[in-house]
């Protein structure tokens, strides 16, 4: 995704812990203790993404959050989530900025075992056992930044590698000008692969 996070310090921090704690529903976060890093959303005017943690917690407490300011919306990792966001706030996508909310899509849509996950780079892969150099080659050859390949009608057409459990796919994915997401065709390049668990890690 365009954009690099950016730690926020002082007042600007204090005050959006003080709309965090608002909308969250769990424990208050410690305006002392709490670290918050964000970035814009090109594709969404005045929002902007926060992750805050505190490491002093048992376990560590940490959320992801929408905020513009006035608003904090706590992401809920599922993939209805993200298109009701951008239709409550009128999210209008053009060619520069559907590729960027597509990436958000797959980063933030899904959690846990099942979630899917953006290959643009065979290093992109959580591997639990390095591939062997010969491997490592094949797949580099079939794997494909995200490319926009049509537009028109509303419609933002993308090919994308994505990684579902231990298999990689080569999809055809499309993303409607209001948010809306689509798998329309998915091709198996290679399964078995020694990936990590999103979830556990392992």
């Amino acid at each position: 995704m365009s954009g690099a996070f950016e730690k926020l310090d002082g007042a600007k921090a204090r005050k959006f812990i003080d709309r965090l704690n608002r909308s969250w529903a769990g424990s208050p976060f410690d305006a002392e203790r709490t670290v918050v890093h964000a970035r814009t959303l090109p594709f969404a005017n005045d929002w902007m993404l926060a992750e805050a943690g505190d490491a002093t917690a048992m376990p560590e407490k940490r959320c992801v959050v929408l905020d513009n300011g006035q608003d904090c919306v706590p992401i809920e990792f599922n993939a209805d989530f993200i298109p009701a966001f951008a239709a409550a706030n009128s999210v209008s996508l053009d060619r520069d900025t559907a590729a960027d909310y597509l990436r958000f899509w797959f980063e933030y849509a899904r959690a846990g075992a099942d979630r899917f996950q953006l290959v643009e780079a065979v290093d992109d892969m959580p591997w639990r056992e390095e591939p062997t150099p010969q491997a490592r080659k094949s797949l580099a050859k079939s794997v494909t930044p995200l490319t926009l390949i049509d537009a028109g009608n509303g419609l933002f057409i993308f090919k994308a590698c994505v990684l579902f459990r231990d298999a990689l796919f080569d999809c055809t994915v499309s993303v409607s000008a209001q948010g809306k997401v689509d798998v329309i065709s998915r091709t198996l390049i290679a399964e078995g692969l020694t990936v990590a668990d999103l979830l556990t890690g392992f």
